[in-house]
């Protein structure tokens, strides 16, 4: 934040909640984060950092992309951002094209909106999707998640006389 020389109070616009927090990692170190919210056909990059010390490493485009990857296998079409007018040029080379030609402003920065299609991965969740893989962590729906390691168990319903003594 304090690179970026935004206004401290303007950083906490109320969508942490409400999104995912992508991490990239070098050697087991926080190198890079993101942030992506997710809207009815399009997901939304944001507030992609690297930290200084890795910023030699290339790392920014392989981590849009992997968020684009990321966003596609979820079934999401197109990937949509907020770019500051010095990073029109490497979006563009990712397949980002402007929305618009008109840029705007805010935290005392130039942007302009940006969008790219996605190649929706086949196999990408839907109401259909077996309810164990719907339960996997969101980056793994390829793995088999700890809830259907319980699935061992069968269900014991403990609960059950509960649920009984409060419909009589």
């Amino acid at each position: 934040m304090g690179e970026q020389q935004c206004p401290y109070r303007e950083e906490f616009d109320g969508n942490d909640y409400s999104a995912s927090h992508l991490m990239l990692y070098v050697d087991g170190e926080p190198a890079a984060s993101m942030r992506v919210r997710w809207f009815a056909g399009f997901a939304k990059l944001e507030r992609a950092i690297i930290l200084k010390r890795y910023r030699s490493m290339g790392l920014f485009v392989p981590f849009v992309e992997w968020a684009k990857s990321f966003a596609a296998q979820k079934g999401y079409p197109k990937a949509y951002l907020h770019g500051q007018k010095r990073l029109w040029e490497i979006f563009e080379r990712q397949g980002f094209q402007k929305v618009n030609e008109e840029p705007f402003h805010f935290s005392d920065h130039e942007y302009g909106a940006f969008a790219a299609d996605l190649d929706i991965a086949g196999d990408a969740p839907s109401v259909l999707t077996d309810p164990m893989v719907l339960n996997r962590p969101e980056d793994q729906f390829d793995r088999p998640g700890i809830l259907e390691k319980s699935m061992e168990r069968g269900a014991t319903n403990p609960h059950a006389g509960w649920t009984e003594r409060r419909m009589n």
